[in-house]
């Protein structure tokens, strides 16, 4: 199954909608404009249901997803070097990995499988985002990405990079 949506540069203030690759209308995001930094996923299929809740976590730099009401995961960066980083998805140790800052990047699983495939393309002369995943994954790879995405697109919610020192 392939998820695609527009690439966006301020996720936490955005609106926009995730289609299959038939074209079919699945999710709405939609992000907050004021008040605390979080998105909300609604199910297209099931009268705008809200399926997934994106929240900046107290402990930023970090991203807490609920299911419903049942909390799922924190995602958080766990190292960076260059442009290559990995962050802890924290639901059954999944883990992402991969070129964040060129939007490619892997979802493992446990058991380092992986789970789903991230890119950036160019469809119609616009750059969007695609997610390639078994259809059961697809709701988490989804959160997953929004929660990566709204950190490595956000200035203030990345780590600053240190140099080591060699004394």
């Amino acid at each position: 199954m392939r998820l695609f949506f527009e690439d966006r540069v301020m996720t936490w203030l955005d609106s926009f909608d995730i289609f299959d690759e038939l074209g079919r209308k699945l999710f709405r995001v939609s992000g907050a404009s004021t008040g605390p930094r979080k998105l909300k996923v609604y199910d297209a299929f099931a009268h705008n249901k809200t399926v997934v809740s994106l929240k900046e976590s107290e402990q930023a730099p970090s991203v807490d997803i609920k299911h419903g009401k049942r909390f799922v995961s924190t995602v958080r960066r766990a190292f960076m070097r260059m442009k290559s980083s990995l962050f802890d998805l924290g639901f059954l140790n999944w883990y992402a990995s991969g070129n964040f800052g060129d939007g490619c990047f892997r979802i493992f699983d446990a058991n380092d499988r992986v789970i789903a495939s991230v890119t950036e393309e160019c469809v119609h002369r616009e750059e969007v985002r695609c997610i390639d995943t078994l259809p059961e994954y697809a709701l988490h790879a989804l959160a997953f990405t929004l929660a990566i995405d709204v950190q490595e697109t956000e200035p203030e919610a990345l780590p600053e990079a240190s140099e080591p020192v060699n004394p």
